[in-house]
């Protein structure tokens, strides 16, 4: 470890360098007062380190123990998790840390990292998914007495940027889009907006025996909590109508080329989605789980209060509230209400008019 004089950007710096990981580190201060705390706080951790007498420790690395965890975490993971688990794994944790023992790993070590990924253009999103991820790793090393404690956890992160709003798609529009479609993928935007059915988790690999006469029985993905979405019985009749020409098989919607892939759903957005929504007026980055504002929508607007709300749609309360604060606050008075039957009706009705009218 030492201390040195360098010029950044034009400015005198101050420099700690040390190695650690296996891998020369270096760190810069304003003042050579920091830059000698700091000094002083590394020889003070290794001091510690040295004094701990845990072999075993020492000589687990991040990327021996990330391994172990894989190997039991994996298969409890849906596959889109294990897919964005895998990539911040490969791209982000251990090409930076892999080589750091456990007990190296310190809220100092946490907070360059998360800088070097800042630095060489990471997206925040994607820092701050990996942050939380190596958070969860380290967890399990301190559950299991690995580590005396999880530095992720004090250590100074990023915070992620506000989520996208879902975009407000009115039940005037998502007939306009159903009016443009062919009777499965018309069925499909009814799932999403008339169920609020999550579209590659929950809709695409919806199968018949999930629809009851009342309800629609929904596993979540990763939870494994079940929920029963009401049937509306506009959905009824369009699932009805979708079987009538569907092909047999347990999917209620198959893809042409077997099950849906991520690709497949891309290609859908793009070709078969995107056209519609904008000639029905929406914005072109709007998406289909957009639509589960719809169905929230509609349920708001019957009178459904936030945990009822939040049970169809498989949130917590806490959740569904900030997700759909503004629809909440807008919901008519109880004397304006209608119910969602009536909602859809009337939407058909001015959609049914419109079709009429058309040249």
């Amino acid at each position: 470890m030492s201390i040195h004089k360098a010029t950044v950007s034009g400015r005198l710096r101050w420099q700690v360098r040390w190695r650690e990981g296996g891998t020369n580190r270096q760190r810069s201060f304003d003042s050579v007062g920091d830059a000698r705390d700091f000094d002083s706080e590394i020889r003070r951790e290794r001091q510690q380190l040295r004094a701990v007498d845990r072999p075993i420790v020492e000589d687990t690395s991040v990327a021996e123990f990330v391994e172990e965890w894989w190997a039991t975490t994996a298969p409890q993971l849906a596959p889109r998790t294990q897919e964005q688990y895998a990539l911040a794994l490969n791209l982000r944790i251990l090409p930076e840390l892999g080589g750091y023992g456990l007990r190296e790993i310190k809220p100092s070590t946490v907070e360059d990292w998360l800088g070097r990924l800042d630095e060489r253009g990471d997206g925040r999103r994607s820092i701050v998914r990996a942050a939380s991820l190596l958070g969860t790793i380290t967890q399990r090393a301190a559950a299991s007495g690995l580590i005396d404690g999880n530095p992720v956890r004090v250590a100074r992160k990023p915070r992620a940027k506000p989520t996208r709003q879902p975009a407000p798609i009115t039940f005037e529009q998502v007939e306009a889009i159903r009016s443009r479609l062919d009777e499965r993928d018309a069925a499909i935007v009814s799932v999403l907006a008339y169920s609020g059915l999550r579209a590659e988790s929950e809709a695409l690999t919806l199968t018949w025996w999930q629809v009851g006469e009342l309800t629609i029985s929904v596993r979540a993905s990763k939870t494994g909590h079940e929920r029963h979405v009401r049937l509306l019985e506009p959905l009824k009749d369009d699932l009805r109508t979708w079987r009538e020409h569907s092909r047999s098989g347990p999917l209620v919607f198959p893809h042409d080329d077997g099950a849906w892939t991520r690709y497949a759903w891309q290609n859908w957005r793009r070709r078969v989605w995107r056209p519609a929504a904008t000639a029905a007026g929406l914005q072109p980055d709007s998406r289909p789980r957009d639509l589960r504002a719809s169905f929230a929508s509609l349920l708001i607007y019957e009178g459904r209060n936030v945990v009822e709300v939040a049970e169809q749609l498989g949130h917590s309360p806490m959740t569904c509230l900030n997700t759909y604060a503004r629809a909440f606050a807008e919901a008519p008075s109880p004397e304006r209400r209608v119910t969602a039957e009536q909602a859809i009706a009337a939407a058909r009705a001015v959609s049914d008019v419109r079709l009429w009218f058309a040249p």
